[in-house]
């Protein structure tokens, strides 16, 4: 087998499993749609009867239980933070953490060349004041 035939089935692999994935994220969607359709009900049910909580048993003997939940995120101005505690502290209380993971997705559109329809004969931004953004050192 040549190399050609060799890249050509790998892509025809690939093609049938992106397929598939893309079936099954429409179905997810579908799924998803229908559940927060079920979850809209309960909630209007529960509103109604003026409870947070219902335990229900299902036919199979299952019980399932709907509940409010309620989360809490702090949420950090980072640029406040540098300005307030300088940049070297700002290095010892702040830290990134990264993860890297697949994801599948339809591609973006492929940009088109830039045609006079889509750019200004004049560049008029230079309306907008400048803010000027950093650390002020006294």
């Amino acid at each position: 087998m040549t190399n050609e035939q060799d890249q050509f089935i790998k892509n025809k692999k690939y093609r049938e499993n992106f397929e598939k994935y893309r079936n099954f994220s429409r179905q997810k969607a579908e799924i998803e749609a229908n559940m927060d359709s079920i979850k809209e009900e309960i909630a209007k049910m529960l509103h109604e009867d003026q409870i947070n909580e219902k335990i229900i048993e299902l036919s199979n003997g299952e019980e399932w239980k709907g509940t409010y939940q309620t989360t809490s995120r702090t949420v950090t101005d980072l640029k406040a933070l540098m300005e307030m505690i300088g940049p070297q502290r700002y290095g010892q209380v702040v830290s990134n953490k990264e993860s890297t993971f697949l994801t599948i997705r339809k591609a973006g559109k492929k940009k088109k060349d830039e045609s006079l329809i889509s750019t200004k004969p004049v560049d008029n931004d230079n309306s907008k004041p400048f803010i000027p953004d950093g650390t002020i050192l006294s």
